[in-house]
């Protein structure tokens, strides 16, 4: 095995699905991000075994954003930099770029917005207002049995340490390097911790194991980048083709 240490910088463009980016650093090349329940909810079903019959339930976690959806061309390609043209007001050909057709359908289905709340909002408040995970249990009548026969219902879930989960690819000049990431995100900052997948990664990465954190400074209205730092361990076969 080879323990390498990485840093660098990302920089990031968010959109529906996830996100696409590029790393600088040990870590070098253009990634796609992709975010757990961005576009079809995860539904997890169960059965809760009462004395007098059955309870069907529907765990369902969905993303709820105003985000574009993904541009067919990588904001990044070609030696593309959408940070410069933003500063320098040139137009972002990512946008530019048609949607694909396949994404359409599944990017523009979302549950319903939260009603309005009452009173003043912070800053942080509104941001989490407009990108958060809906998380909700339902009754599901069709499972539910005995006294539970044709049950209804809905519970909505608050989970205050909830983080975000998903995972990137980055294709690397050695081979593509899969991490799973979970991320914290505010007005301002957005927080992520990456774990190496080595069973979905290839070249130099395949069978890796390692850690990466991230800390993005978030630029409205889809902008972040920011540093990362961590160590990979290599699997030594691999890593002596490098």
């Amino acid at each position: 095995m080879r323990f390498m240490a990485v840093k660098g910088e990302v920089k990031t463009i968010a959109c529906r699905q996830g996100s696409s980016g590029i790393f600088t650093g040990d870590i070098e090349g253009l990634y796609e991000g992709y975010r757990f329940g961005s576009t079809v909810p995860d539904e997890v079903r169960v059965t809760v075994p009462t004395p007098y019959g059955s309870l069907g339930l529907l765990l369902r976690q969905q993303i709820v954003t105003r985000l574009p959806p993904r541009s067919s061309v990588h904001p990044f390609a070609g030696g593309a930099d959408p940070f410069e043209d933003y500063d320098a007001g040139r137009p972002l050909r990512f946008l530019e770029a048609p949607r694909p057709a396949a994404e359409v359908p599944a990017a523009d289905a979302a549950p319903p917005p939260e009603p309005e709340p009452e009173g003043f909002e912070s800053a942080d408040e509104i941001f989490r207002r407009l990108h958060y995970m809906d998380v909700r249990l339902h009754v599901d009548a069709a499972r539910s049995s005995g006294v539970f026969a044709g049950a209804t219902g809905e519970l909505r879930i608050h989970a205050p340490e909830y983080r975000m989960p998903g995972y990137v690819v980055v294709n690397a000049v050695d081979g593509d390097l899969r991490m799973d990431f979970i991320e914290r995100g505010a007005l301002d900052v957005l927080r992520i911790e990456l774990t190496v997948n080595g069973e979905a990664s290839t070249g130099i990465y395949a069978g890796a194991t390692g850690e990466v954190r991230a800390e993005l400074t978030v630029r409205p209205p889809f902008f972040g980048r920011g540093p990362y730092e961590g160590t990979l361990i290599l699997q030594e076969a691999a890593s002596l083709k490098a």
